[in-house]
């Protein structure tokens, strides 16, 4: 059997990060958007709960928040659990990899990723004066 799942979305608030005898749990909602809309036009969304452990939960925590556009690759565990007499059925994503797909929102107190201007970028070829004829080398 296979259980492999591959979604990129949205997160839908802060991510959840929980420290137990020092070993971390993150946990979050991604809206993924399908391929098509509703009869009103409107888009629809799946709201998928994901969890991650470890090191990866680590990273969650430290770069990225609401909003935040992730890649996530997974497996789907489903459980079943009873509260007030009621069952109640949870399907979420057990995270292997996460690819950070948006730049992280600056924090007022965060100044580790203050983005560079791209007008103090160098380019050297703005500088080069090529003529029509002329044949170069790239080295």
């Amino acid at each position: 059997m296979i259980n492999n799942i591959v979604i990129v979305g949205r997160l839908t608030k802060d991510p959840k990060i929980y420290d137990k005898e020092g070993k971390k749990l993150a946990t979050f909602c991604v809206a993924v958007t399908r391929n098509y809309k509703d009869k009103n036009q409107n888009t629809i969304c799946d709201y998928l709960f994901c969890k991650a452990f470890g090191k990866i939960a680590t990273n969650i925590e430290l770069y990225i928040n609401q909003g935040s556009l992730v890649g996530i690759t997974g497996q789907m565990q489903s459980h079943k659990y009873v509260k007030e007499g009621q069952t109640h059925f949870v399907s979420e994503i057990l995270i292997e990899t996460i690819k950070f797909m948006s730049p992280r929102t600056k924090d007022e107190n965060d100044i580790l990723f203050e983005p560079f201007p791209l007008e103090q970028i160098h380019d050297p070829f703005k500088e080069m004066k090529i003529q029509e004829n002329d044949i170069y080398e790239i080295v």
